[in-house]
């Protein structure tokens, strides 16, 4: 399920972003000397998962993992660290008449220009192991800009780390080519 058009409109905050810049090349602009091209970049990108959980809490985007789970209604979901790797979904679902905690262990991962969330078995309510059903991934798009592209993601405490690289970036269109009146 892609949710791009589903974030929140404050979007996705990054805690922290490092970045490594090699072979810069300088050329004329109007004000001076400015980067066109680099022939190496590298760098990671922070995510608080606060921050994710808040990006992707609209009602909208919650309703869609359960959709398709009959007498479900009302998630409400944040994300966290999974002590055996990647990240959990966690919160609770109204089924039944009640609020129940639900637990969801996922797999994370990138793939071209995208985070995807894929949760891989869910626990908390009755009887969900012996519904025929495949909750739907979560696709964040976070296009990068330059021509960069993600490498990986891993997991740390409280976050994700995305790392990315490029190589013989352009940091700017060139100009077009003044072409000779006729």
């Amino acid at each position: 399920m892609l949710i791009d058009y589903l974030i929140s409109k404050d979007g996705l905050r990054l805690d922290q972003v490092d970045l490594a810049v090699t072979g810069i090349r300088l050329g004329r602009g109007p004000g001076g000397f400015v980067a066109e091209t680099a022939q190496q970049v590298e760098g990671s990108m922070r995510v608080l998962l606060s921050d994710l959980s808040a990006a992707v809490a609209r009602p909208e985007v919650v309703d869609l993992l359960v959709a398709g789970i009959p007498g479900i209604a009302r998630p409400e979901i944040n994300f966290a660290n999974d002590p055996d790797g990647g990240i959990r979904i966690v919160g609770s679902v109204e089924a039944m008449g009640r609020r129940i905690p639900i637990t969801a262990h996922t797999r994370v991962r990138v793939s071209e220009s995208r985070l995807v969330v894929s949760p891989m078995r869910i626990r908390g309510l009755p009887l969900i192991g012996s519904l025929p059903m495949q909750l739907p991934d979560l696709e964040l798009p976070l296009a990068l800009p330059l021509g960069l592209r993600f490498t990986e993601v891993t997991t740390e405490p409280g976050s994700l780390l995305l790392r990315f690289e490029g190589q013989d970036v352009q940091f700017r269109e060139r100009e077009a080519e003044a072409t000779p009146e006729v």
